[in-house]
């Protein structure tokens, strides 16, 4: 995956609805991995510690369904909400606290069919994009420091655990900004400021400035789950902070491939703002309709595809992997991704979806369960 296309990582495998593609290493589970009784890895098992007596976080982690279900389903009313890959904001009722020229810019961005994310070309992208990325990260823990390598883009960030403070003397701005990091109790609190002036949130555009303060929040629930709150504060583009939540599962077996972006890149030469070709938007279906295609279908053994919905939002998701929104094109048929040439139709009778259509090379049909 090259350029534009490789914005969305999950794309290829998404839209052929495959498994997972075979791993580019032999697989090899460390030892030390608590095993079921099967003898499979128990990710069930409580979250192991180091010899501070301090959670773990190292190893390999990829992102993973929230518990409970995805970004629709019902929620404790005190949790943040889920955060997705497309907007960050998809679970605020009243979608994010932009300030008024943050608003049109992320107006401006969608209708340039997000071009300009630095993702689609190769460069860094911003935290939170990375956090929701589809391909997966490794964490490296040591007492003075913590080393997370992206397999995206190849990216890799530094967390200063030595008791540095945030620096104040208007250093050169990061792609990644500064991060320092301590201990309150289980959870590893990271704050984060010193980024550039022109980040992305998301694939939408939500804009991150170099006012911002990102603090983070992971707490290690279990020996395969990484749950991750992370609050943006950032006055110049936002009214006020705003806190979203990520889940990750742990790989035992999984290690990074190496990630080139601009090997053998062609795409930029084709992308296109708003004046050129593409879809730029979308329209408006009444939530009762939407409604009607929310439910569990199965694609083959083995393979769901999982409907929910949040306000007027269909969100589908796919083996686990995050949820991705869907925009309609007509009142049926809708396009899990505005940048890739891939469309989806909901079947429906009596008021009821009854199946789903995926349209790529080919035509799969996906029949109902529930």
């Amino acid at each position: 995956m090259k350029g534009l296309v490789k914005i969305v990582g999950l794309v290829a495998w998404l839209l052929a609805v495959m498994p997972s593609v075979s791993a580019q290493w032999p697989p090899y589970v460390p030892g030390g991995v608590p095993r079921a009784a099967d003898g499979k890895p128990d990710l069930s098992a409580p979250a192991p510690k180091t010899a501070d007596g301090k959670p773990d976080l190292s190893g390999v982690w990829e992102n993973g369904p929230p518990p409970g279900g995805g970004p629709g389903a019902p929620r404790p009313a005190d949790e943040p909400p889920i955060a997705t890959f497309f907007n960050i904001g998809a679970g605020f009722k009243d979608g994010l606290p932009f300030q008024p020229w943050a608003a049109e810019l992320v107006k401006k961005r969608r209708e340039d069919h997000q071009k300009d994310n630095p993702d689609a070309h190769c460069l860094p992208m911003g935290l939170l994009q990375f956090h929701e990325h589809p391909q997966p990260r490794k964490i490296v823990q040591t007492p003075s420091v913590i080393v997370i390598i992206y397999e995206a883009n190849y990216g890799l960030r530094q967390i200063f655990m030595d008791g540095r403070q945030l620096p104040t003397n208007d250093p050169q701005p990061w792609w990644y900004g500064y991060s320092v990091g301590r201990w309150e109790g289980d959870t590893l609190v990271v704050e984060t400021t010193g980024m550039r002036d022109d980040g992305w949130l998301d694939i939408w555009g939500s804009p991150l400035t170099d006012k911002a303060k990102i603090t983070e929040r992971f707490r290690r629930l279990n020996y395969g789950t990484l749950q991750i709150d992370v609050t943006i504060d950032d006055p110049k583009a936002y009214t006020k902070p705003f806190t979203v939540r990520f889940y990750q599962r742990f790989l035992p077996d999984g290690e990074l491939i190496e990630f080139i972006c601009n090997e053998n890149e062609r795409s930029v030469e084709h992308m296109s703002g708003k004046e050129g070709p593409g879809f730029a938007g979308g329209i408006k279906v009444d939530s009762k309709v939407l409604q009607q295609y929310v439910g569990r279908y199965q694609l083959a053994p083995g393979q769901l595809i999982v409907i929910t919905r949040q306000n007027d939002t269909l969100f589908g998701e796919v083996g686990g992997l995050p949820p991705f929104e869907l925009v309609a094109l007509t009142e049926r048929r809708f396009t899990p991704l505005k940048l890739f040439d891939a469309q989806m139709t909901f079947e429906v009778e009596s008021g009821r979806a009854t199946a789903v259509i995926w349209h790529t090379d080919t035509d799969r049909r996906a029949v109902r369960i529930e």
